[in-house]
Parts: C-alpha cells; sequence; structure tokens
C-alpha cells in the first residue's frame, strides 16, 4: 500500500510540476534541519524577550536533492525517533521527553516481533544530513503533519520525493504553548503560520523554485494544507492523505462544534480554490464508529479534483511509521 500510494503522490506532483517522469534524475536525499523563530507571534504567555520560549520557535525540517560522498552520514533511525524527544524537552522547557526515543523503538519492536530495539533503532534511512545540494532549482513541496504528529512521520515519501527532484519543508503539528495541538481553530492557525513563515524564511534559498509550490497534508495536515493553499501564492496542486478537511461528523460532540468553529470562520467561509486537488482516502473493512454525515469540502473547489478511495486501508496506513 505504502508503494501505491507513494507512486500517486510523485505522478501527480509531476503533473502539477511540468516535470516528465522521464526527465526526473535520481538524486540522493539531503536532509537539514532549520532551527529559527517568528518573531511575529508569541508562543509563551506572560514571558518576556529575556526567555526563549517568548517568541514562537520553529523547526523546518527539509528533504533536498543532493550528491552524497563518502563524508555523508546517513541518518539512523535512532536521530529520526530523537527529533521528537529533543523537541518535546524544548518546546516546553521540561525533561517531558525523556526516553521517548527508546519507548517508541520498543512499541516499534514489538510490532515488528523483533529481539531487540536497537536494531530498529540503528536502521538505516536514505536521508544525507547536510549533504551537498545539486545545483539548479528544484519545485517546492510544503508538507503539514497529521494531529500532534512530527515532521519525520512520512519521511520515507519525502526521501523519494527529493530523489525525484522535489525539495519538500515539513512542519510538524505544533499548537499554543505549551505545544499540544487541539482542534480549536487558534492552535490549526498555528500550524498554518508555521507554513507561511517556512515559505519566507526559505525565499533566500536559490535552489527552490518558488512559482509552482505543492502542499501535501495528512490527517489533520490535510486540513491545515487547504487553509494554506488558500493563503499563499503560487500554489500548484494540493494533495490531501485522508485529510480532516472532510469531516465526519459523529458521536464526539466537541469535536463537531470544533469543526464547525473553523468552518465558520470568514477565512473558511470565503474559501475557493482553484487548484488541482487529490485525495487519496482510507476504506476500512470495518467501520468502528457510527457516522451521522461528512462535510462536504468538494464545494470548495473550483479546478480539477480526483478522491481515490483505497480498499481495505486505514488511516494510520497514509504515514510511513506503521
Amino acid at each position: 500500500m505504502k508503494k501505491l500510494f507513494v507512486s500517486i503522490t510523485i505522478l501527480f506532483l509531476l503533473s502539477c510540476s511540468d516535470k516528465r517522469k522521464a526527465d526526473t534524475d535520481n538524486y540522493f536525499a539531503g536532509f537539514k534541519t532549520i532551527q529559527t523563530k517568528d518573531t511575529t507571534r508569541i508562543y509563551k504567555p506572560n514571558s518576556d524577550t529575556s526567555d526563549y520560549l517568548h517568541f514562537r520557535p520553529l523547526d523546518i525540517d527539509v528533504w533536498y536533492p543532493a550528491s552524497a560522498s563518502t563524508k555523508d552520514t546517513s541518518i539512523l533511525f535512532r536521530n529520526i525517533l530523537g527529533l521528537l524527544e529533543q523537541r518535546a524537552n524544548y518546546y516546553t522547557a521540561s525533561n517531558a521527553g525523556n526516553g521517548m526515543t527508546q519507548q517508541l523503538a520498543q512499541y516499534f519492536c514489538d510490532g515488528l516481533k523483533c529481539s531487540d530495539s536497537t536494531k530498529v533503532l540503528n536502521f538505516k534511512t536514505q536521508s544525507f544530513k547536510n549533504a551537498k545540494p545539486i545545483e539548479g532549482k528544484f519545485p517546492l513541496i510544503i508538507y503539514l503533519s497529521a494531529f500532534n504528529g512530527m515532521s519525520y512521520e512520512n519521511f520515507t515519501l519525502f526521501e523519494e520525493l527529493a530523489k525525484k527532484g522535489f525539495v519538500v519543508a515539513s512542519i510538524s503539528s505544533i499548537g499554543r504553548f505549551p505545544g499540544d495541538m487541539t482542534m480549536k481553530n487558534e492552535d490549526l492557525m498555528e500550524q498554518v503560520n508555521d507554513a507561511i513563515t517556512t515559505l519566507t524564511n526559505l525565499k533566500g534559498n536559490s535552489n527552490i523554485d518558488f512559482t509552482k509550490i505543492g502542499i501535501i497534508g495528512y490527517s489533520w495536515g490535510g486540513l491545515s494544507g487547504s487553509i494554506l493553499a488558500s493563503k499563499i501564492p503560487n500554489v500548484a496542486c494540493l494533495i490531501s492523505l485522508d485529510g480532516s478537511e472532510f469531516h465526519h461528523y459523529g458521536q464526539a460532540k466537541e469535536e463537531n462544534t470544533d469543526f464547525d468553529g473553523i468552518r465558520n470562520n470568514l477565512y473558511f467561509k470565503n474559501m475557493r480554490l482553484s487548484v488541482p486537488y487529490l485525495r487519496l482516502e482510507s476504506s476500512p473493512l470495518t467501520i468502528t464508529e457510527k457516522e451521522d454525515s461528512v462535510y462536504n469540502f468538494t464545494e470548495k473547489l473550483s479546478s480539477d479534483r480526483q478522491i481515490i478511495k483505497i480498499d481495505s486501508v486505514q488511516h494510520e496506513d497514509f504515514s510511513c511509521l506503521p
């Protein structure tokens, strides 16, 4: 299934960027993190500029076409998981993240039925830290993570995109201080504004073609991505991986109320998207929760759209981690 949705995603992005599959070179996937702040937003309430969390902190994880040398280091899975531990501590000014890397490795090990979690931790990814970028201009993909998801949740997809000549900037799902995402409109817009700040930060990068930008959002990130598409120029296409812009009304009354709070905002009411839209949707064998209705997001779309339901696929299958 993973290969299927990766292939569909890449083909759709190639069509939006006017690149032909035959023209794409196979590069290496470089990886770097840009640490910055958005000084237009206050992150930690009741603080002043002496507090390192006063302004909105932002970690931008970037995968890009690169040329690898013998000096380049392939990132281990422990380095990927370690980002969560480091950032949980940083964004909360606490030790809340201590031990998360090992706990997650053991969780994956249990699922894989392996005897030693160090095998999981020492798995070599195909991302090369700070590898030399390929000269030239490459289309930009902005990826928005799932609800409380981290930017690496689909790192294998990003590696494949970088190899095919795309720059991917991945945005974590971090809400207001102390960072937990909620379904409130205010937290949703933090992720959207993180993406806008990321775009501003990357403007000086000579290897990025900003004339055609692709947006990919997974789950909650699909809703964030649709809003982002209405707020920035040069968007060439929008891809939703089982995104929350199609809200499923059911027994979770508070979630229903929160979504209504989002859809009744003027920016959402007035949203009209004229970019090609692709939605890959789960179609599980069994439905565990009764649904009353589903919000029809297609009323916001005025261009080509495709909605593909994939049989026997669960929502979590659109992340590379399972």
